[in-house]
């Protein structure tokens, strides 16, 4: 539980920026501008570039092949890249209030760390008092530690019954389970490797496009950067619009897909609790049962450790006998 629920603290450090509302608007932002421009790269502007070059399609095909492979390769890829990039993103609309949920247990204002700490502190006072009360309880003239540990077991499972419903961790529980199962197939070696190869594919398109592309075509057509600009601009705005934002764009996904893979081992950690085969909601019964067990044994127990009424003590009897 100790190096689980620090991993529980990493993997919400580093991603709690990427679930915050702003951020969240952005990367919504980012995703409709590349997918904007790649629609009508694919629809409009690579079908009239030929015309434009006035060249037959298949030669702007074997040239762009050539001459820029990762541009071709990439506007190839597009069709099944974006659509798991916009999964990601989707993911991460629908999941912020689960993420936010789940980085508020024990509270907003402790963290996942002092979790096994709730556990333990009232395990071992219980273990000192039980251990004391045997030790000095079995005299019966001496029954006052005994009456002492059942009590503090009776507050202690009152606090473990009452303490999870204030806190709301059956509902926090069921966040982490919500989100874990959201992101489960993304989090693993192999799924955050194929995010990253198709962040890689879409790295070399860009910076192909914009360094070596983009500038040739310009020449082609007999225009200067300024005037290309201008007529992509009128023709195709949203390629226009993507290809400007792309340096801005692109780094903001590279810091998401990196945050992935750096947080598979902590994510998976994290999904493993309590156990990796229990959903993390059975956390709240590890406290409800042993509350309503420390609460009905404590009841039964106290009245059984208190003196016997109307027992004759020895200076009573002699007063008597005198």
């Amino acid at each position: 539980m100790f190096s689980k629920a620090q991993s529980v603290d990493t993997l919400t450090g580093d991603l709690r920026a990427s679930f915050e509302p702003d951020a969240l608007v952005q990367t919504r932002t980012d995703m409709n501008t590349v997918q904007a421009m790649a629609d009508q790269l694919q629809a409009e502007t690579l079908p009239a570039l030929p015309n434009a070059l006035g060249v037959p399609p298949e030669q702007f095909q074997n040239f762009m092949g050539e001459n820029f492979p990762d541009v071709a390769s990439g506007i190839g890829q597009l069709d099944t890249i974006l659509p798991g990039f916009q999964g990601l993103v989707t993911g991460l609309e629908t999941q912020a209030p689960n993420f936010r949920s789940a980085d508020q247990i024990p509270t907003s204002f402790l963290l996942s760390t002092t979790v096994p700490y709730l556990f333990l502190v009232p395990g071992a006072v219980l273990f000192v008092l039980a251990a004391g009360a045997l030790i000095v309880g079995l005299n019966r003239t001496r029954s006052g530690i005994s009456r002492v540990a059942l009590l503090v077991s009776v507050i202690t499972g009152v606090v473990f019954v009452i303490a999870p419903l204030i806190l709301s961790v059956p509902a926090k529980t069921q966040a982490v389970d919500d989100l874990t199962a959201a992101f489960g197939p993304i989090f693993t070696d192999e799924g955050v490797a194929a995010v990253r190869s198709d962040m890689d594919v879409i790295q070399k398109m860009s910076d192909q496009l914009q360094a070596e592309t983009a500038p040739a075509l310009a020449e082609a057509m007999e225009m200067d950067p300024v005037q290309f600009q201008s007529f992509m601009g009128e023709n195709y705005p949203a390629v226009a619009a993507g290809m400007g934002q792309l340096n801005d764009i692109l780094p903001r996904f590279q810091a998401l897909v990196t945050g992935m893979e750096q947080n598979v081992d902590n994510f998976q950690q994290a999904a493993s609790i309590p156990t990796a085969t229990q959903p993390t909601t059975t956390l709240t019964w590890w406290l409800i049962v042993p509350g309503v067990a420390l609460i009905v044994l404590g009841g039964i127990g106290i009245p059984a450790t208190r003196p016997a009424e109307g027992r004759i003590t020895p200076r009573e009897r002699t007063l008597q006998g005198v």
